[in-house]
């Protein structure tokens, strides 16, 4: 019991309720939780006294909004979640019900914009709009109830029917953009029209074909728009057929036999291939991801290749262009990393070029936003804030943790992580290209991670408190120690360039255009690292290029 075991610990949880605005007194009572006596009472009841100032914000913004969210409290729950529902399905946007940064985001823009999508607080509107369009599809000859204005599964099947006759995404969500479609159609006379040869569900499946296949295609939007166009005509021009650039259900069946080859092209294993698209891609030659499968742009790729050497341009790996790649036909290649002349081996390398950091190679993130922007990686992370109620709440966060081990969560998310899990030996070295702001909160931590904690092993820090020096440090359970520290500026102008080596006697250098910033000694750690991993704590910071290498 928590005012048993330690009276001290109940004294401070107190103060730090006091210090939440939102959580004390009459706005726990309002909330949908248990008040703060209940919960000494049980543990398990500490996990839904998750106060967040994002969904505090989220409430303020949609009750201004004419949605009826609740009190401002901070508290997830069902009236919130309802408000968050329906100003997503008024917007057009995915129904989840989630309170993000993304969706207060949206809902601040909308309320800038002086045009409100809530409707008025009665259920009228809303229920006239659904009656009105079940009326429109019973005109236009499509079998629904109503009209009831009651959106049931029934009403929802018979729209998405109608948007898939008209070549419309299909939703199945009421609109007024959709009642108004219904309506011209029904004015025109023509009440339902045979399918186009690509409608938005087939453009949609098209843009994730070739989004797979490594196409510059930003958003699956099911719109025809001037990158899927180009991208639909690369990838004809690939084939040697007509380029029109045009959508069409053949197109979507080709590309869907294409995204499903993994035999082997004549003797070549998957692996043999794989290499053949990296080195062209070295070499200049656009093939897209080293996955093995030689689809357009590979094809593309492996034509030039052979028309600049002089060889036949079939677009096919024969046994001369494998041979001028390099590459020994009767060994097994690419399965294991590739080695360089000083003996280090390629783990991963990414310069994020194809503007994806989710595959080739795939980026997974803990927690924060991310985004390939200007040529890298970016995050950002605002200051935390100092209103009373998230300082308290942070108080109260970091003492559970520190007492019992309980993370309330909640709250604006302190620092953005990302990771590339892979094998890194104690021999390795490192390549960073990074870009920043030196902004009073900045706070950035990267380097290869022990097991899974992302911020153990040896790590570079670069803190604003402590301008102009970067930091080598060993962190494990029992701490973290600074090994050694450089000069570094990073809001220079253009990414800095870092290589990070780590030798057989432990040894370890940080350079920086072939002068070394930091030497140092440590033999703590002798066990290899899972991955890589970047921790934004605080500022605007881009990863330009990555380079993992390492000695078996």
């Amino acid at each position: 019991m928590l005012n048993h075991r330690n009276g001290s610990l109940h004294a401070a949880l107190v103060f730090c309720f006091a210090a939440l605005g939102g959580l004390s007194g009459q706005g726990l009572a309002q909330s949908e939780v248990a008040p703060f006596h209940a919960l000494s009472g049980a543990l398990p009841g500490l996990q839904y006294a998750q106060a967040s100032s994002t969904v505090m914000e989220v409430q303020r913004e949609l009750n201004q909004l004419g949605y009826n969210a609740g009190s401002a409290d901070g508290l997830m729950g069902a009236r919130t979640r309802s408000a968050i529902q329906a100003y997503q399905r008024d917007s057009n946007l995915h129904v989840d019900g989630q309170a993000t940064s993304s969706l207060l985001s949206h809902v601040r823009t909308t309320a800038r914009s002086g045009a409100p999508t809530a409707p008025a607080p009665v259920a009228a509107p809303q229920s006239q709009q659904i009656a009105d369009i079940q009326s429109a599809l019973r005109s236009l000859g499509y079998r629904v109830d109503g009209p009831s204005g009651v959106l049931t599964d029934q009403t929802r099947g018979v729209i998405r029917s109608y948007e898939s006759d008209h070549g419309l995404l299909m939703s199945g969500e009421p609109s007024a953009e959709l009642l108004r479609h219904m309506r011209q159609r029904a004015a025109a006379g023509s009440p339902a029209p045979a399918a186009p040869a690509a409608d938005a569900n087939t453009v949609a499946r098209i843009q994730t074909e070739l989004r797979l296949r490594g196409y510059p295609i930003p958003t699956v939007s099911g719109q025809m728009d001037a990158q899927t166009r180009q991208a639909i005509g690369e990838y004809q021009q690939g084939q040697g057929v007509a380029v029109t650039g045009e959508p069409s259900a053949a197109l979507l069946a080709e590309l869907r036999a294409a995204s499903a080859e993994t035999a082997p092209v004549a003797e070549y294993t998957l692996a043999q291939r794989a290499a053949a698209q990296r080195i062209l891609n070295e070499r200049g030659f656009d093939a897209g991801p080293p996955d093995g499968v030689l689809g357009p742009r590979s094809r593309i790729a492996i034509r030039n290749f052979q028309a600049r050497n002089k060889i036949d341009p079939t677009g096919e790996l024969g046994a001369r262009t494998m041979e001028l790649l390099g590459i020994n036909i009767g060994t097994a290649v690419a399965e294991q990393p590739e080695a360089t002349k000083d003996g280090y081996q390629l783990r991963v390398r990414d310069n994020f070029k194809d503007g994806d950091y989710t595959r080739n190679p795939a980026w997974r993130v803990v927690s924060g936003n991310f985004e390939v922007r200007n040529g890298g990686l970016r995050s950002v992370i605002n200051a935390p804030s100092q209103r009373s109620e998230d300082v308290g709440r942070r108080m109260l966060n970091d003492l559970l943790k520190e007492q019992l081990g309980v993370n309330m969560g909640g709250g604006e998310e302190s620092a953005a992580a990302a990771h590339l899990p892979t094998r890194i030996t104690q021999q390795f070295r490192i390549t960073v290209a990074l870009s920043g702001t030196a902004a009073a909160n900045s706070h950035l931590d990267l380097g290869p991670y022990q097991g899974d904690r992302l911020n153990h092993g040896y790590r570079l820090i670069y803190r604003a408190d402590q301008p102009g020096m970067l930091h080598l440090v060993v962190a494990d359970q029992s701490g973290t120690t600074v090994i050694g520290s450089g000069p570094f500026r990073i809001d220079r102008g253009g990414p800095q360039k870092l290589v990070w080596q780590r030798h057989p006697d432990g040894r370890m250098t940080v350079s920086r255009n072939g002068r070394v910033l930091i030497d140092a000694v440590d033999r703590k750690l002798d066990t290899d690292a899972a991955g890589f991993s970047l921790i934004n704590a605080g500022g605007d910071w881009t990863l330009h290029e990555l380079i993992v290498e390492d000695r078996g």
